[in-house]
């Protein structure tokens, strides 16, 4: 288990919500761009990394109960996703590495934990 507050002092993220608990924890880590394999695979327990930024990716996380969100290659919600965001306690971050590098490098932060 890792928790936010941990994770975001060991890769170089930004946080995009203020309003979240960071000490809130996961587990694994699921990548994917398609809503439908996300409302699949993603739980409470997982950080979900996409580079999607719309509104729909809170809905699939808040039914999910995903604690995390974290936008891979440089991707930036805007203000309203954001709000809706702190308003549902889903913490958002974003990081400019590729999916496929921020998955190998959160795979081997939780196999480190």
């Amino acid at each position: 288990m890792m928790t936010l507050r941990n994770l975001i002092t060991k890769l170089p993220f930004q946080v995009l919500t203020n309003k979240c608990n960071f000490d809130v924890s996961f587990q694994n880590v699921y990548a994917s761009d398609l809503l439908s394999n996300a409302l699949a695979s993603v739980n409470p327990e997982t950080a979900w990394i996409t580079v999607q930024v719309h509104q729909n990716i809170l809905g699939i996380a808040s039914i999910k109960q995903c604690p995390v969100v974290i936008f891979s290659e440089g991707a930036v919600p805007d203000d309203s996703v954001i709000s809706l965001a702190e308003e549902k306690d889903i913490f958002l971050l974003t990081s400019s590495y590729p999916t496929f590098e921020l998955s190998g490098l959160l795979y081997r932060l939780l196999k480190e934990e």
